[in-house]
């Protein structure tokens, strides 16, 4: 089963670097659900989630530096490079029925996140979680 998920989320990089949407799009479910602790944004919804990424700005790129899975979650370990900046990135995957259904990213550095043109981002209160 590990190996399932090692292929999912090795494919999600893969296909977000080189930018194929539609088969982005596949293997997301329709009620993903994305949450960004540090900064207080959400998504709710797969197609949100896709249009997050498509709409990202600037020429990036990420480079998985470690990927540990397990039943049905992942953690990966990210290099997001945009430019010569980089960051690294931490992501928490849940996986259901072989789509990923919940993603939590955490960014170890400190940082404002950069204007989006995605209208499913949303940002929640100060002290508010998401469900």
């Amino acid at each position: 089963m590990s190996q399932d998920i090692r292929e999912l989320i090795d494919m999600h990089w893969r296909l977000a670097n080189e930018r194929r949407w539609n088969e982005f799009a596949e293997l997301l479910a329709a009620n993903l659900h994305y949450q960004v602790p540090q900064t207080r944004e959400y998504i709710e919804g797969g197609e949100g989630y896709l249009d997050m990424f498509r709409t990202w700005p600037g020429d990036w790129k990420v480079i998985v530096r470690h990927l540990v899975c397990e039943s049905n979650v992942a953690m990966s370990i990210i290099s997001f490079e945009v430019g010569s900046e980089q960051m690294t990135g931490i992501s928490h995957f849940q996986v259901r029925a072989g789509r990923i259904e919940a993603v939590t990213d955490y960014w170890p550095e400190p940082y404002e996140p950069p204007v989006r043109n995605s209208p499913w981002l949303k940002r929640q209160a100060c002290g508010v979680r998401a469900a």
